[in-house]
């Protein structure tokens, strides 16, 4: 990009993203009710709008509301935090960027089919293509060069969203069914990226899975969240170290 890249970060608790801010320069905030949005610049071309919104659909779309209001300089809108697994085949430290979002618990039928929603006549939200395939490319070129040592090799994939920590073994099974080629679940991507879409602003939903999304989850989980937040930040920064390579 040819002008400084103004990302928009945003995680459900600030062990998703590293309470340590600093990484940040000129760093500055501004309270909001309970909501606290910090500021500040990540090298010489970066700038960054940051807060954590809390658990849940709700606190997710407030504070991605407030963040893009807060700054319609906003380039991108970036989710980011930890996720259960849908797909066996992933495990802890497995990288999922969201090539599409479903909101697993919006049902109105019979006036719209299952997943639908009824304000943009969707089910599934897919990012910008041009901003999923850099930021793809980005964590892949990360990880080949050792910058994400610990994580495993990022992929990408169909996460859904609801208002419920999944640790059941039947719910999970019942969400595979219906929607075969679900690879995450947690409770928040999918309420962010639709605030996005009617604000018309590209985002992005990155989780690195902490547990099974099984009976084992709740304490795979709390586990996890303790070791993620001292890597938190190098997922984040291996996307800022090629903000360069942006679309226009």
């Amino acid at each position: 990009m040819t002008q400084p890249l103004h990302l928009g970060l945003l995680g459900a608790m600030p062990e998703e993203i590293g309470t340590d801010l600093s990484h940040l320069k000129d760093l500055r905030c501004s309270d909001h009710g309970d909501l606290t949005i910090h500021r500040g610049s990540w090298g010489d071309n970066v700038h960054l709008s940051l807060a954590w919104s809390g658990w849940g659909k709700v606190s997710a779309a407030r504070a991605a509301t407030r963040l893009l209001a807060s700054d319609p300089s906003i380039d991108l809108l970036v989710f980011t935090g930890v996720a259960g697994a849908a797909d066996q085949t992933l495990h802890q430290w497995d990288v999922v960027l969201a090539d599409a979002v479903v909101q697993h618990d919006m049902d109105a039928r019979p006036l719209f089919p299952r997943f639908t929603l009824p304000a943009l006549n969707q089910d599934r939200l897919k990012p910008q293509p041009a901003w999923f395939h850099w930021a793809k490319t980005a964590l892949l070129e990360a990880h080949e060069t050792g910058e994400l040592d610990g994580f495993e090799r990022p992929s990408s994939g169909l996460i859904a969203t609801g208002d419920s920590f999944i640790g059941d073994p039947a719910v999970l099974q019942a969400l595979r069914d219906a929607l075969p080629d679900l690879r995450a679940v947690e409770m928040e991507g999918a309420a962010v990226a639709q605030v996005a879409e009617q604000e018309g602003v590209p985002w992005l939903v990155l989780r690195v899975i902490s547990d099974g999304a099984d009976e084992a989850a709740a304490q795979s989980f709390e586990d996890f969240v303790r070791r993620y937040e001292q890597q938190a930040w190098r997922l984040i920064e291996a996307l800022l170290q090629r903000c360069d390579d942006t679309p226009q």
